[in-house]
């Protein structure tokens, strides 16, 4: 489902904080005109609405958490064009986060953007004449799927935040909102990815690409478990492991190994025999992917409102500045730069190091040197100038998809799940992975969990999950991973732009809670909780 129906009649809380403009959370504004009061009729009203909810899941706006994730762990560094490039996420990377950077505003923004069309749409869903067996059904499970997923973005990033199951009748009820612990918003979390796995259809249709299936929501309650379960032995969270459910499904080690078996069983997905294939421009929604955030250039995007770019923007941050030499390399803003650590971590001969990483000072005679300049780039994601469409902005419309889960995902986490348990099923699921991409000779005969960790890294390196992984193995792994990935190799000329970054301990991995939504709210209702910003 391309993003090309991107606004739907209906009031939506947008809250657009980048560069040019901004509008705080409880701004309620309507954008078309069409209302409530008119809206909600038909099932293709209702699909509009969900597309609406849809777009808030995929966009980018002045924040993209795999992106923003790479540069937070040892997998990349900041770049930009200087110090003051992006500073907010510099800021980021050095542990030095306050309540007034924009990041954490611009990803609360897009949330409970989000979660205020969901709740809008469950609100009105019964007002729809409803024709087709088990559309409703189908709709609301996207639905609750995608609100189960933005409120995982916003606990794993800020903790302590306000829960909304519904619709409140007026925005002065938005300022009483009190916060809801981790433990409470995983649970909404739980029970709303239940219902989806319960009423999600196994197999989409071409015609249904990027629709949310019931293999997407089991893969991931087991990309949530892990970090659940990883995270609850940070005692001020509050989460307790092998506990995490909605009080009606317990999503412990079995119910989430049974869903991981059911996909790979029921074979509906697959490794694509070439890793390189996998990250085709032409060759996307293909059966590795689980669920991929859809891009496109039929909105013809042309202004640099967050809301309003709806091709994959993030590829324009990724590229080198004025690259010559190759015609097919569009000139980017070198952010997310890989690190030499992550260069290092690929095995000799491993191909995956040159689809993941792009080399410039061997495919380019010249190009512009950015700040903290390693030479690499993120090829994965990238911008080519093979895909520039007549109409809007070329830096916006990037026809350029997302793999958000693929299935060498769910072996590696099938593999994590099973190692204790069952080791010689663990160590198949891993040799697939491992041997797609090195050979049948490259085979192990017995793997340990750093093993599981080291072929993780390699095969998703620029898609974001490296963070979490560090995160859930702990503070003490997660520093020394951090702070000792930013070394350079001898001959760097930029030695005094890697300065050395120092994990915070106190920070969890986490955000601040925006200040200007802390000011919105009445006195005392919103509060930070991680030890980092108080």
């Amino acid at each position: 489902m391309k993003k090309s129906i991107i606004y739907v009649a209906l009031f939506l809380a947008l809250m657009i904080t980048g560069t040019s403009c901004s509008k705080e959370f409880l701004e309620l504004e309507p954008k078309t005109g069409q209302t409530e009061a008119n809206y909600y009729k038909t099932e293709e009203d209702a699909f509009l609405a969900m597309t609406a909810v849809y777009d808030a899941y995929a966009l980018q706006n002045w924040q993209f958490i795999p992106l923003m994730a790479d540069i937070w762990s040892d997998d990349a560094f900041c770049g930009a064009a200087n110090i003051n490039d992006m500073s907010q996420w510099h800021e980021m990377e050095m542990f030095r986060m306050t309540p007034e950077n924009n990041t954490s505003a611009d990803l609360w923004n897009r949330c409970y953007s989000g979660i205020y069309r969901a709740n809008l749409y469950l609100q009105k869903q019964e007002d729809i004449t409803w024709v087709t067996e088990g559309l409703k059904d189908r709709f609301e499970g996207e639905v609750k799927f995608l609100r189960a997923y933005l409120y995982w973005d916003l606990v794993r990033h800020y903790g302590w935040v306000p829960m909304l199951t519904e619709v409140l009748p007026n925005v002065e009820d938005y300022k009483s909102v009190t916060q809801s612990s981790p433990a409470e918003i995983f649970t909404l979390i739980a029970g709303d990815l239940a219902y989806a796995v319960s009423v999600l259809p196994e197999d989409l249709t071409p015609s249904e690409s990027g629709r949310i299936s019931k293999g997407a929501a089991q893969a991931l309650i087991a990309r949530i478990y892990l970090y659940h379960t990883g995270m609850s032995a940070n005692s001020g969270l509050g989460l307790t492991a092998e506990q995490w459910g909605d009080g009606t499904t317990a999503f412990n080690k079995t119910y989430v190994r049974n869903g991981l078996e059911e996909i790979i069983t029921e074979q509906r997905y697959q490794l694509l025999p070439d890793y390189a294939d996998v990250f085709d421009w032409e060759n996307q929604n293909n059966a590795e992917s689980v669920l991929e955030m859809q891009y496109s250039e039929k909105a013809k995007s042309g202004d640099w409102g967050g809301w309003n770019i709806n091709g994959n923007f993030a590829s324009l941050w990724l590229g080198p500045r004025n690259p010559v030499g190759d015609e097919n390399a569009f000139p980017g803003w070198s952010l997310a730069v890989p690190t030499w650590d992550l260069a290092d971590e690929f095995e000799p001969g491993d191909p995956r190091k040159y689809v993941t990483i792009y080399d410039a000072d061997a495919n380019l005679t010249s190009y512009t040197k950015g700040f903290m300049n390693t030479g690499m780039f993120n090829k994965k994601y990238m911008a080519s100038s093979k895909y520039i469409f007549q109409g809007g902005d070329p830096q916006h419309n990037f026809p350029r998809n997302f793999m958000d889960i693929r299935y060498a995902d769910v072996l590696l986490m099938a593999a994590e799940l099973w190692l204790n348990d069952d080791p010689a099923k663990a160590l198949n699921y891993f040799n697939q992975v491992r041997t797609r991409a090195l050979g049948a000779a490259a085979a192990k005969t017995a793997i340990t969990l750093d093993d599981i960790y080291h072929e993780r890294r390699v095969e998703f390196g620029g898609e974001g999950l490296r963070k979490w992984d560090l995160l859930r193995r702990g503070n003490d792994y997660a520093a020394a991973a951090i702070n000792g990935s930013f070394y350079y190799p001898a001959g760097v000329p930029n030695t005094e732009e890697f300065v050395v970054r120092t994990f915070d301990p106190d920070s969890w991995g986490m955000f601040p809670i925006p200040a200007g939504e802390i000011r919105n709210m009445n006195a005392g209702v919103l509060k930070q909780m991680v030890p980092a910003y108080l």
